[in-house]
């Protein structure tokens, strides 16, 4: 790749755990270090403060730390800020070589071209195919020794990942656009399917046994498969209420995406009985599209995961702010089953209706 001092992204976890240090263990050449925030905002990171004389970026961390590498490779080559490249294909052309290497079973990052940051109180993205990393290195020993709270959370988020992508609205209806999110197309749902069954049968198993190292695989492999899915299929409407949730909360992902899986799939249900049906059969949970609902609340249920925004500290007086936030959302709304109305009152009526 041709890259003589990386500069190596990471946080003080994945230091302290020693698991930096397996990563790189065949790597003595120089580096700088960049630790990442919990979550990247626009206001983080400048082409002025990344250290002189890199010329690429290796990611060790889970899926802040992926982000923030992607936007570090891109100020690199680019300078300015991340709010300059907001939205889809904003990049300008080839970024600093990057190599991901992710330490949990989640986000997909490493597969994938967006980084995820906070910008004036909304999760947004900086999308473009320049942001893809050159290598991904998933090594699923890099996650043995994870939490259990991190394990269910960043699973939960490849979980949704592949079921959004799966019941994604078709690729013949979405326009074409700036990056790969175009709909569910035939060389996505096998991808969606076998990540479906993956994280669905190994979640569960490694959240409650760490030590299960057979589930740790699959669900590396299942997240990462899943990130390959939605990256070129696109998301939906759950993990765009998700991203306005967890910006105004400051909540993890994970527990934003658990707090907005009920009122997302029950808002698609009118358009999507057929498919869900499908996938709960797939899933050998049942034959109608309710049974896949209650599985997937089961699911999160058994995870301990937040079962409603209420959780995370929100009321039905909220759900307007939600929903405006969740409109901003068009990477991901351009592909979700079902469209909100312009001024979003029936997503609203859907929002409120799950806080009770």
């Amino acid at each position: 790749m041709g890259v003589d001092r990386p500069l190596v992204v990471t946080d003080a976890g994945v230091a302290g755990a020693g698991v930096l240090d397996a990563a790189l263990a065949a790597y003595d050449g120089p580096t700088e270090r960049l630790d990442a925030p919990t979550e990247p905002s626009t206001d983080d990171l400048t082409a002025d403060a990344l250290p002189n004389g890199v010329d690429g970026v290796v990611a060790v961390g889970g899926g802040s730390v992926l982000d923030t590498a992607k936007l570090a490779a891109l100020l690199l080559t680019h300078g300015g800020t991340p709010a300059d490249y907001l939205g889809a294909g904003a990049v300008p052309g080839p970024v600093a070589p990057l190599v991901a290497v992710p330490t949990t079973s989640g986000t997909g990052s490493q597969s994938t071209q967006t980084a995820v940051v906070h910008h004036e109180g909304v999760k947004r993205g900086v999308s473009d195919e320049h942001l893809r990393p050159a290598r991904a290195v998933v090594d699923p020993t890099l996650t043995f020794g994870l939490p259990r709270r991190v394990t269910a959370r960043s699973g939960f988020d490849a979980f949704v990942h592949a079921l959004e992508s799966l019941t994604a609205r078709d690729h013949r209806w979405v326009p074409e656009r700036a990056i790969t999110y175009q709909g569910a197309n035939p060389v996505t749902r096998p991808l969606s399917r076998r990540a479906l069954s993956l994280v669905g049968g190994a979640l569960e198993r490694a959240t409650m046994d760490g030590g299960d190292r057979a589930a740790r695989r699959e669900l590396s492999l299942g997240a990462h498969l899943a990130g390959l899915a939605f990256s070129n299929a696109g998301l939906g409407v759950v993990h765009a209420l998700a991203s306005a949730v967890g910006g105004m909360t400051d909540a993890a992902h994970g527990d934003c995406l658990a707090a907005c899986v009920a009122p997302g799939l029950r808002y698609n249900l009118p358009v999507r009985r057929d498919a869900y049906a499908a996938v709960a059969a797939g899933l050998g949970v049942g034959t109608a599209a309710e049974d896949l609902v209650t599985e997937v609340l089961r699911l999160r249920d058994a995870l301990a995961l937040p079962s409603s925004v209420a959780d995370l500290g929100l009321d039905r007086s909220d759900a307007a702010a939600v929903v405006e936030n969740t409109l901003v959302q068009e990477r991901r709304l351009a592909t979700t089953p079902r469209f909100p109305d312009e001024d979003g009152a029936d997503l609203r009526a859907a929002v409120a209706a799950s806080v009770g």
